[in-house]
Order: structure tokens, then sequence, then C-alpha cells
């Protein structure tokens, strides 16, 4: 019986590794790597450029084109610390930003554009219920009266629709991200008119799945005290949907970046989510629109709204929040449902790297901090494990005593640990606590942009992405292709080997099969670390460590506690 019972567990061991080994060899394959329509390069964007994709919209019978206009087309600059770009006087469409502070990639010096080469842009304009009322569109052409937007200088625009209306707009930008737009309209004619201000961001992306894994991405807003996430899927499917709000903020967002309108505090408006497919892509309207006020001769009428395009820099983030009354504008990041723990590790990472100067030596003065604070429990667990270890002879002396009787071993055992005074579960405790803890860390180093090509030292130049030195091709020195389940880096071994020599400081499991398990976890682990951001792999490593230099010192202080027993009894 108990040869079957062997044959039965090598069975099952031989199943659980070709299963994970399958699933390992899959996963890449069925779920691909993250798909972050993120823009990827700068757009060098001219008046010709800015026409062309307009005119790319004028088969949409929301946009018409304007023959009227005569106005010379003119590109204002935007010169800010922090961002720089264009806007065509043509339509005044936000098209063409460039984050200065930010590269496409470590080693290039070319700068991340947020509106990539694609058809994607923001605007406010005017909307009217009379048909007749001549508004200015992304086809108007504008009078300014200067060609810099800068902080210091900010630019006024005039447009005339010859029925008594004039349009006027005023750009202004701060030292970071945030575009304030006013936008006014005087009526100098014989009639009211009814309008009301409004909104707009369009993206068009190919058709393809545009959902990201691990990270929220696309449009997204927070109405009346709730985020929501309208992702691109349910928008292509239901057409249109709408949301009422007071307050608030809307956009779209990316792994990094955000485009956002930040309407005026407590003013109360509608949002569309519409789907507008074009040809062969597919394209996304977010129209945000305020209540229609009336106009009459001689009156003024002017609507302030807030434009953000940058990068999600949590500190940032805040500032705005408090600085232009926006609730939670915080949660454009997707800090996951962890958020009681991954805003203040995102903090207190962020603090250390300005403390000590590099952010990876910042998550391991992290790591050292969280052990300390852990240090008593875990103490409480490894002696725990250690009284586990010493009773291993009299556990396989009961397993030998009871092979064939399952209940009577059980109780056994069990009448054993009360004896010994072990908790079986009190080894476990650390791990169980830290979970959370690498969860948390895993969303800051996923999709917090202060991660985002973060050095460490030697090879790590981006913590938010995996070791990029596989070991088996000697850091791509050796020309063989493999698949990514194999592409396995330096950090990802260290690591395996750490909860090795952990493992095996720790008491073995008393089931046989279990045990066999257990051997693999190291194995397995390494696998799949191998694909996650080299932060999380550093910060898992280290841990280990610190936990092998804890549990070795309490095995020699329990070490001498016993043998300073054992001379006491022998003395007596």
């Amino acid at each position: 019986m108990r040869e079957d019972q062997e044959k039965e567990q090598r069975r099952n061991m031989i199943i659980f590794f070709v299963i994970t080994l399958f699933i390992m060899m899959i996963y890449p394959h069925i779920f691909g790597p993250n798909v972050d329509v993120t823009p990827s390069a700068q757009i060098q964007n001219t008046v010709g450029q800015n026409s062309e994709i307009i005119a790319d919209l004028s088969s949409r019978p929301a946009y018409q084109v304007d023959e009227t206009e005569l106005i010379p087309i003119e590109t204002i600059r935007i010169d800010a610390p922090r961002i720089s770009g264009t806007i065509s006087t043509k339509g005044l469409v936000f098209n063409d930003v460039t984050l200065k502070d930010y590269k496409v990639e470590y080693n290039r010096n070319e700068k991340v554009s947020v509106f990539g080469d694609s058809v994607y842009f923001a605007t406010t304009t005017w909307k009217s219920n009379t048909p007749s009322v001549k508004l200015p569109n992304q086809y108007s052409h504008w009078k300014t009266n200067g060609t810099v937007l800068s902080p210091k200088t900010p630019v006024i625009l005039t447009w005339d629709n010859h029925q008594g209306l004039l349009f006027s707009k005023t750009i202004e930008i701060d030292e970071n991200f945030v575009f304030t737009i006013t936008d006014t309209v005087k009526n100098y004619g014989s009639e009211s008119v009814e309008l009301c201000n409004s909104a707009e961001i369009y993206r068009e992306l190919p058709n393809q799945d545009a959902e990201s894994m691990g990270f929220y991405n696309g449009p997204i807003g927070y109405f009346d005290k709730s985020l929501n996430e309208v992702e691109y899927a349910d928008i292509e499917k239901k057409q249109n949907i709408e949301y009422s709000s007071r307050g608030g903020w809307f956009g779209i967002t990316d792994k990094y970046w955000l485009v956002a309108f930040i309407p005026e505090a407590n003013s109360e408006y509608k949002v569309n989510y519409q789907f507008n497919p074009n040809r062969n892509n597919k394209g996304y309207v977010i129209k945000s629109q305020h209540n229609a006020i009336r106009v009459d001769p001689s009156m003024q009428l002017s609507k302030t709204q807030h434009l953000f395009i940058g990068a999600k820099e949590i500190q940032n983030l805040d500032m705005y929040e408090e600085k232009l009354n926006v609730p939670h504008f915080d949660l454009v990041i997707d800090f996951g449902r962890l958020y009681i723990l991954t805003k203040p590790l995102l903090y207190a990472i962020s603090y250390t790297k300005d403390l000590v100067g590099n952010m990876g030596l910042g998550i391991l003065l992290i790591t050292l901090i969280l052990k300390l604070i852990l240090f008593p429990l875990a103490n409480k667990s490894y002696r725990s494990m250690n009284k586990m270890k010493d009773i291993q002879p009299k556990l396989k002396e009961l397993q030998r005593k009871y092979e064939n009787d399952q209940a009577k071993l059980g109780q056994a055992v069990s009448e054993l640990y009360r004896k010994e005074k072990v908790n079986p579960m009190g080894g476990c405790l650390p791990m169980f606590l830290q979970w959370p803890i690498l969860f948390a860390l895993y969303k800051v180093l996923y999709i917090s942009i202060e991660m985002r090509q973060a050095p460490f030292f030697g090879w790590i130049h981006d913590l938010s992405i995996a070791d990029p030195w596989p070991i088996l091709t000697l850091g791509g020195l050796i020309p063989l292709p493999l698949p990514t389940f194999l592409q396995i880096g330096i950090w990802p071994i260290i690591m395996g080997a750490s909860m090795w020599i952990q493992q095996k400081m720790g008491p073995a499991p008393a089931d046989p099969a279990q045990a066999k398990v257990m051997l693999l976890m190291p194995i397995m682990f390494t696998f799949m670390f191998a694909q996650l951001p080299s932060g999380l792999v550093i910060y898992w490593t280290f841990s280990n460590i610190l936990a092998i230099l804890q549990q070795y010192v309490i095995q020699k202080s329990d070490e001498k506690e016993k043998a300073k027993k054992l001379k006491t009894l022998r003395s007596k």
C-alpha cells in the first residue's frame, strides 16, 4: 500500500510540474505583452501636419468645414519649463505636447510626445441648440495677439462669426502640465442666443484590443464622488455612455500619461463617452456640456476650464488636487485595491530615493525599514520554525508507526504539536504579512512614473521592467532566440537561490509529496519573477537575504540556549 501511495505521489508531482511548465510556456502567447498605448515617439507637428490630422476628421458629420475663413494660419509655440509643443490658430486643438523631462528610451534623447503621432487631441468650444448660429470649430481660423505661450506670456485669440458674436479664448500655462483656458463670448448683435460651453477629447486607436493587463488604461472620470473607469470596449458596445456631475474631472489615461479636463469647481455639466469609428481605426469621443445660458445683446459670458496634459506624478497630482480643488485627482494612477498601502509606499520610496539619490537604494532602505517593523513578529515565527525542525524525527517516527491509518496519524501529530507547544502555521506568518506589501510594491513599480527608467546599478537601467540581462545568452552576446519564459536575468536567479537557502533553513513539510512540491517552489518563482519588474525582484531578494540573516541568528541563539539547558541538566 505504501508503494502505491509513493507511485501516486510521484505521478501527481509529474503532472503538477508538467502543467506548471505548460502554463509558463503559453502564458505570454495567450495574454501577450502589456498593450500600452502610450505614445512612443515625439511628433514634430508643423502647420501642414496639423492640417492633415484635422482634415482626417472631415468624414464625421459632427465636424463641418468652414471655407469662408481667409485669416492666415499661425503657429503658437509652447515654451514652458517642462513641456514644449505647438498650437495651430486653425481650430485651436491641443495635439502636440512634448515632455521635456521624459525620454522615449533611457539611452535615447528623443522625448515623449503625449499625443503621439495618432489622431488624438483636446479642445474647448461652444454649443448651441439653434442650428443657424455659426460657432467656431476646428476649421476656424483665429486671430492671435502672440505666437509664444509661456507661464509669463499667455495668449489671447479671437474669432468673429459675423452674426453678432465675438468669441475669444485666453490660454495660460503653469510651470508644470496645466493649461488654463478661458472661453468668452460677447454678444454685440441685436438678438439673444443660448450657448453652452463644451470640452472634447478625441482619440483614435487601431482596430485591436486597447485594454492593458496589470493597469487601467483608457477613458476615466470622477463624477459625484465616484471614480468611473469607462473602458474602450464598453464605449464600443454601448455607443454612448452619459454621466452628470458637479465638479470632478474626466479624460483619458495611459500607463504614465494623462490628458484630462478639470471644469470649474462645483459647476454642473454632463459628460458623454461616444464611439466614433473612422475607416481602419476605432474613434472615441469624450464630450462635456454645461447648462445652456442665455446671452442677451451687450452681454458677455465666460467659462474657465483647466486642461492637464502631462505625466502622472503623484506629488503634482496631489498639488493640483489642493490648488484647483480637484477631488481625488490622484486616482488617475491605478493604485488598485491596496490604495491604503500603495500610495504611502510610493511616497516613502520617492522620499528615500531623494534621500539616497537612487531609486533602487530607496527600495532597499524601505525593505529594511519594513523588516525592522515586522522584526518581533518574525522572531516569534522563526522560533516556531526551529521547534518544528527539532520535532522532525518524532514526526517521521509517527508516520512510520501509523502509515496505514491516516486518522490516527492526524491525531498523533496534533497531540505532538500540543505537547511540544508548536504551531505548524507559525512559520508562514511572515510570508502572509509580506504578500500585501509585495502586491502594493508591485503596483508601485509597475504603474508609477517615478519608477519609469529609474536606474539601480550595473545593467539595471529601468526598475520598472524585467531584468534585461538573460543569463542563457550572456546578456545577448549569444544570438540565441529564446522563448519569453527562458529569458531569465541575473537578479531572478539570485532571488531563486535566496529562496532555496531560506527553504533549507526551515523545517521540511511532514507530507513527502508536499516536501517535493516545496522543492520546486524556488524554481517556479525564478521563472515567474523573471518577467516581473526588476525593482520587485530586487526587493524580494533583499527581503529574503535579511530573513536568512535573521533566521541564522535566531538558530544560533536557540542552539546556545539548548546547550546551556543541557549543561545545566547534566550538572544536576
